[in-house]
């Protein structure tokens, strides 16, 4: 690959070793394979096949995190057209599948709770709802995919390069570059992690009182968490990035992060639940006995959250040990 500023061009799959691969190369060849999983998922999309709209929004984030991961390797135009693009189709298959596994939760957390006058009535009001929810984000996904969005997609994601036009620094050896590019990545999730009140989060079964500002139970936190998920599944999927050409060191740190991310993963779906539920019970003429079974329900959601954040302060801390240090840092 030459050396100037800005050179579009067509670069091989990585060889065996990072010390034998630019850093383009390891990145051009992620891409590559993201891409053709999220091609392969638009015939089942059309096809309305399970999963489908999931895997295909997985690898939507896969390329956006590795465009914003390694920026100072790419034009930042071409670079930031796809990432729009990518959102863009993203955003189009969120509402079906996200309705769908919210439904399915409260339904479950419906049945877990006992029994009483308001539970028909509260279980009626979500089904209604989230199933309305679910049949417009499939009519979404549809029109969508009969658009011309995901045309124009596919057709940069099967480009040379996928469109993109490649700095100098991509034709720097892989194992000086691609492990700095991480590192930042991973510093950015710290100093977010770091931010969390992770002290209140380290107990157990804590005293909503206690700090009514910062209660778990009242949600007014719950944004920074979830910054701190996009984080961490974006340092992940940089970790995944570097196996083939890093190995042992990356797969470690990707498994670590993969924990950290499942378990903030959990905790976002607790806290969208008990949002939903607290709109649902917002809704007028509900009934005393609906509202307080919905109370139950959203109380039992923000539990869910407590529980998650508990366990964020057992997985994190050995994420980021001292042997993905020393590897990252040379």
């Amino acid at each position: 690959m030459g050396r100037s500023s800005k050179q579009a061009t067509t670069i091989p799959r990585p060889r065996a070793a990072a010390e034998d691969t630019s850093a383009g190369e390891i990145l051009l060849a992620h891409l590559v394979g993201e891409a053709g999983a999220f091609i392969d998922q638009l015939p089942c999309l059309g096809a309305g096949e399970e999963d489908a709209a999931h895997q295909a929004r997985v690898a939507a984030r896969r390329i956006r995190s590795a465009l914003a991961t390694c920026a100072p390797l790419l034009d930042p135009e071409p670079a930031g057209r796809l990432r729009t693009r990518l959102r863009e189709a993203a955003d189009a298959l969120a509402g079906e599948r996200d309705s769908e596994v919210l439904l399915e939760r409260l339904l479950a957390d419906l049945d877990a709770l006992p029994e009483r006058p308001g539970t028909v009535r509260a279980r009626a009001l979500a089904e209604r709802r989230l199933r309305g929810d679910l049949g417009s984000g499939r009519a979404r996904a549809l029109a969508a995919l009969d658009s011309g969005l995901f045309t124009t997609l596919s057709a940069e994601l099967v480009e040379p390069a996928l469109g993109l036009t490649f700095t100098a620094r991509a034709a720097d050896p892989g194992a000086e570059v691609v492990p700095k590019l991480v590192a930042r990545t991973l510093r950015r999730l710290d100093r977010a992690a770091d931010a969390l009140p992770l002290v209140a989060a380290g107990v157990p079964y804590p005293d909503p009182v206690d700090d009514p500002g910062f209660s778990p139970y009242a949600g007014s936190d719950d944004e920074a968490w979830h910054r701190v998920r996009i984080l961490a599944k974006r340092a992940r999927y940089a970790a995944d990035m570097c196996v083939p050409a890093f190995g042992a060191p990356a797969a470690r740190l990707a498994r670590r992060l993969k924990a950290v991310t499942e378990v903030l993963g959990i905790h976002q779906d607790a806290c969208i639940a008990a949002d939903a539920v607290a709109d649902l019970a917002a809704t007028p003429r509900i009934g005393g006995p609906a509202s307080f079974v919905l109370g139950e329900l959203y109380a039992r959601e923000r539990w869910a959250a407590t529980a998650q954040r508990y366990a964020f302060t057992r997985v994190w801390p050995g994420a980021y040990a001292h042997d993905v240090r020393s590897w990252l840092d040379g």
